[in-house]
């Protein structure tokens, strides 16, 4: 894609040209495999076929054809319950591949159970290296390793297909101590949407600025940064590649507004199960004339501390509410 000015790198070209080539190698593979998958497909329709018409060849000699049938019923209906979840599986397959064809040779894709919700910052994906009418080859992405699913397993799962999923919308979480001002947050959000904006070859524009969580305990507003992507999750790299550089914008950020959340120290609790008296041991009647004295002078503190608390003090925080309801 040219820049702002219409200009074009030769790395940019070459890389185009390289994407063109790879698009080539991928319609090649897959209309080779879908020349399979017609030709087994052929097969089967043929023996439908010259079993209808033995069928009929044996109706028009006259035999009684039924009489064939039961003779062999019993031979069927034994078989019908050692296979029946089979072929229930394998018609599901072929309902798949044929009707549904949710993906093609080199997509990315992913799996998982339709009755619950998916990662929203992406999922583990496999490459579909080969497509036949019982399994389905796929390699994965991060490792490269190569497995096989059946094609009837595959019928009840949710499947993810990238190449068919455009312009990817990423996420990214950032925490806020609750002293922030709300000034310093909008001047952070107009900061990433710059950062956005400069880069128009890899964003297409902020697709979201909003608090998701608020934790009073922990001292901390949370807040996702949404950005709609130009490329689509097929091409992983580079929707990888660019959040990482918004992570890492967000970060420095922070830094430098001073907005950077540090975790408040989690208290350690030292006390011990039950009471431990080691008085009976050393035992002083100076001890317990000390012990009286420091419980009367606590006694006065928590008298002092009783009496500096007043409703007088509170009055200033009920006064915000006079006011709310004067707005109103």
């Amino acid at each position: 894609r040219p820049d702002r000015d219409g200009n074009l790198s030769k790395l940019d070209f070459v890389k185009s040209v390289d994407t063109v080539y790879k698009q080539l190698r991928l319609l090649r593979a897959s209309i080779a495999n879908s020349r399979q998958i017609d030709l087994a497909f052929e097969r089967i329709a043929n023996c439908f076929f010259y079993f209808f018409l033995v069928i009929i060849a044996v109706a028009i000699l006259g035999i009684n054809i039924w009489t064939v049938f039961l003779s062999f019923n019993t031979f069927f209906l034994g078989f019908s319950f050692l296979f029946g979840s089979a072929a229930s599986n394998y018609f599901e397959g072929l309902l798949l591949i044929f009707v549904r064809r949710p993906y093609d040779i080199g997509d990315r894709i992913a799996t998982s159970n339709p009755k619950s919700d998916t990662n929203p910052n992406g999922s583990s994906t496999w490459f579909v290296d080969k497509v036949t009418l019982f399994t389905t080859t796929v390699r994965f992405a991060t490792t490269n390793e190569v497995a096989t699913y059946s094609n009837g397993s595959l019928a009840i799962l949710r499947i993810i297909n990238a190449n068919r999923s455009p312009k990817a919308i990423i996420s990214v979480l950032i925490k806020f101590g609750l002293e922030t001002p709300f000034n310093k947050i909008t001047v952070f959000r107009t900061a990433v949407e710059n950062f956005i904006n400069a880069r128009p070859r890899e964003w297409i524009a902020l697709a979201g600025f909003r608090a998701t969580r608020v934790e009073a305990d922990f001292g901390y507003v949370e807040y996702k940064v949404i950005a709609q992507h130009r490329e689509s999750w097929q091409n992983l790299g580079p929707v990888l590649q660019s959040k990482a550089d918004l992570s890492s914008f967000c970060l420095e950020a922070t830094k430098k507004l001073e907005m950077k959340y540090e975790s408040p120290p989690m208290p350690v609790n030292l006390s011990t199960l039950g009471n431990m008296d080691f008085g009976g041991i050393f035992h002083n009647e100076a001890d317990d004339e000390r012990k009286g004295d420091a419980i009367d002078t606590g006694d006065k503190g928590d008298a002092k501390s009783q009496k500096s608390i007043s409703a007088e003090d509170l009055q200033e925080v009920a006064n915000l509410f006079e006011i709310r309801k004067k707005a109103k």
